[in-house]
């Protein structure tokens, strides 16, 4: 199967060498890796054009726009920035990635062979994990039946229907409720361990978290009852306990009144909050 992989990259110095010599060393090669230099202030631009040197299936993409670091929209629009240089009917995968991985040998050669097993899997990947006194443990930041943003595969058919990724702050959640709606299969691999050099929201701090996952509930048309006891429930799981929760639902409460610019399908919101009353306890 022909994969195309596309990476965005803001200032990553520090991550690159061993996100690039993981994927060379792979078993099996992806057809193309598309690195988006998200205009990055740091040696990123020079540290990917040397390896872009030594490896003819590596392909740089530059954005010229100087914005800061973000997170939704931003990545969104830099993968897509990537996934225009490439024509997508030419591969029968494409994967988001995030450049502060490290990937197992045997990770694309996983991927594939979890496509080939059910031909309604729409989207695929491993488990995040970070390292923790010496060890590298699951970073569990969801539940099992989700597949992170910083790893995304996708069958191009499957992206396709879904019309690609959202722009905007939980289209790592949307993806996925997109492709259940429209009967594909997402295909989490709990035992395929990528490490992941940066904790999730670490450059945020514990109140720009709670902020960005009040958005998510909002864009993500949670309605009143979901997106209460879904705030309620970060308040249990993350520190600090239950000021997290109240200030999740302070801004989840102050967007709900504000219109959602179609951001989903009314059908498609309908299907969200049926599927997350039955998977909302644990």
């Amino acid at each position: 199967m022909r994969h195309l992989v596309i990476i965005p990259a803001y200032n990553e110095e520090d991550n690159l060498d061993s996100l690039i010599l993981s994927i060379a060393d792979q078993l099996e090669l992806p057809t193309k890796v598309v690195l988006v230099d998200d205009g990055s202030d740091d040696s990123t631009p020079q540290i990917l054009r040397s390896y872009a040197e030594q490896y003819n299936w590596i392909k740089i993409v530059t954005n010229v726009n100087k914005d800061p670091r973000a997170t939704g929209a931003k990545i969104v629009r830099a993968f897509n920035l990537g996934l225009d240089s490439e024509d997508l009917n030419e591969y029968d995968i494409v994967s988001k990635f995030d450049a502060d991985l490290e990937f197992p040998a045997d990770y694309f050669e996983k991927i594939r062979l979890s496509f080939q097993s059910d031909s309604r899997i729409g989207l695929t990947g491993g488990v995040c994990a970070i390292k923790e006194n010496g060890e590298w443990k699951e970073e569990s930041v969801s539940k099992g039946d989700h597949i992170r943003g910083a790893l995304k595969s996708y069958r191009t058919e499957a992206f396709k229907e879904m019309n690609g990724l959202k722009l905007f702050m939980g289209w790592d959640s949307a993806d996925e409720f997109i492709l259940r709606f429209h009967n594909w299969k997402v295909k989490p691999l709990p035992n395929l361990f990528v490490k992941h050099h940066r904790e999730t929201n670490e450059l945020n701090g514990w109140i720009k978290t709670s902020k960005l996952n009040a958005q998510v509930f909002h864009n993500l048309s949670y309605g009143l009852v979901i997106g209460t006891l879904s705030s309620i429930k970060r308040g249990i799981k993350y520190r600090p306990f239950v000021l997290s929760g109240l200030l999740t639902l302070f801004y989840f409460l102050k967007a709900y009144g504000s219109p959602q610019k179609d951001k989903l399908d009314p059908k498609i919101g309908q299907f969200i909050r049926n599927y997350r009353r039955k998977t909302i306890l644990p």
